[in-house]
């Protein structure tokens, strides 16, 4: 590691800081967080806060990353973010208004979901009499289905507060999709690229609950997934791992969102991977060449949401990682990783999750794994 950057500054005091700071250490390499909310530095995987100033970063840190999109408009955390020694500064300046990020997918040709702004209360009919179905996105701070609204062909178009969001929010087509498929893959520093397989999402009310990977049948999108993450980070002139989550319609590829961080649809990584794409985050911002990557079999990535930690968990397959937060609705507090030698053995494993999957979930695993 001659010549390697060996300390890393994280924007952001969540699990996913966290998870590359356990890396970090695997590697030998420093990864302290700063917690925007609480204005302290977080070192390494420590709870203990200490102060910290803009000079001191300075002076310590070499290279910037993210966890999240979104920051303070002042204080510590914003003059970081902006400065030129964080990796994602580029996508912080787009990824986070969603009316910048499909104007920039526009630009690169690549293709999403037909869209138009949301300027006046009136402009939403006239997107439903030309879309059929749509759905209305905030502009900006919606995640895990908030601030996202859906209306189906014929559906109620008083749900949605069209008056509020006038001027902050866009309107998509709504998809007929087959699957949701993501890619998580990494840029480094020096512009090497590498990339996970595809990987099938289920998501429930707008939340991720299931991931399975590598995704069934997917050799032939796998090529157009990477250029389009490729052509995305080379844009952005970005570091570190990102993920773009699509839309498969009639084998296309269609770009539903993209996040400039690790994914939580790359948490299957851990066990599934040698290198999960927390490590593939540290390498390619400490200067560590990006090897080639081996998968170890169908894997599987369960979230586990808004649920108090059962023990009778640490008898079923697969590994638990616990976050530590306090527990409320909706909220994402662990996963579960499962890998196995075939894909029936995936299933079976799967099974003894069935109580915090909901109803439904065998029917997305008999189409993914074809059974």
């Amino acid at each position: 590691m001659e010549n390697a950057i060996n300390r890393v500054l994280v924007l952001g005091g969540g699990q996913l800081g966290l998870m590359m700071a356990e890396a970090g250490a695997r590697l030998g390499l420093v990864v302290d967080r700063y917690d925007p909310e609480r204005a302290v530095l977080l070192p390494g995987t420590s709870d203990l806060p200490v102060p910290i100033t803009w000079e001191e970063c300075l002076q310590r840190y070499p290279v910037i990353t993210v966890e999240r999109e979104a920051f303070p408009d002042t204080g510590l955390s914003a003059r970081l973010a902006d400065s030129e020694r964080c990796v994602a500064r580029g996508a912080l300046a787009v990824i986070p208004d969603r009316f910048d990020q499909k104007s920039m997918l526009d630009w690169l040709g690549i293709a999403s979901a037909p869209w138009r702004t949301l300027e006046r209360a009136e402009d939403l009919s006239a997107a439903m009499a030309e879309f059929s179905g749509v759905v209305v996105k905030a502009r900006s701070g919606g995640y895990d289905g908030r601030g996202t609204w859906i209306v189906g062909d014929g559906g109620r178009l008083d749900a949605v507060p069209a008056t509020e969001l006038a001027g902050r929010a866009i309107i998509e087509k709504k998809i007929p999709f087959r699957r949701e498929l993501s890619i998580v893959g990494a840029r480094s520093t020096r512009g090497e690229t590498l990339f996970y397989p595809l990987t099938r999402n289920w998501h429930v009310d707008g939340i991720l609950r299931l991931s399975l990977a590598p995704a069934n049948a997917c050799v032939a999108l796998q090529p157009r997934a990477e250029g389009i993450l490729r052509r995305i980070m080379e844009e952005l002139d970005y570091a570190g791992v990102m993920a773009v989550e699509f839309f498969e319609v009639d084998g296309e590829l269609l770009v539903n969102e993209i996040a400039p961080r690790v994914h939580n649809s790359g948490h299957w990584t851990h066990e599934g991977a040698d290198w999960s794409q927390f490590d593939l985050h540290v390498h390619a911002l400490a200067g560590v060449p990006l090897h080639s990557l081996n998968v170890h079999g169908p894997s599987a990535m369960v979230n586990l949401i808004g649920t108090p930690f059962d023990q009778a968990w640490l008898q079923h397959p697969g590994v638990v990682h616990w976050y530590g937060k306090s527990v409320r609705p909706g909220r994402k507090v662990g996963h579960a990783n499962l890998t196995a030698g075939t894909l029936e053995g995936l299933r079976n494993g799967l099974r003894a999750w069935a109580d915090v999957l909901p109803e439904g979930f065998e029917a997305v695993l008999d189409s993914e794994l074809g059974l």
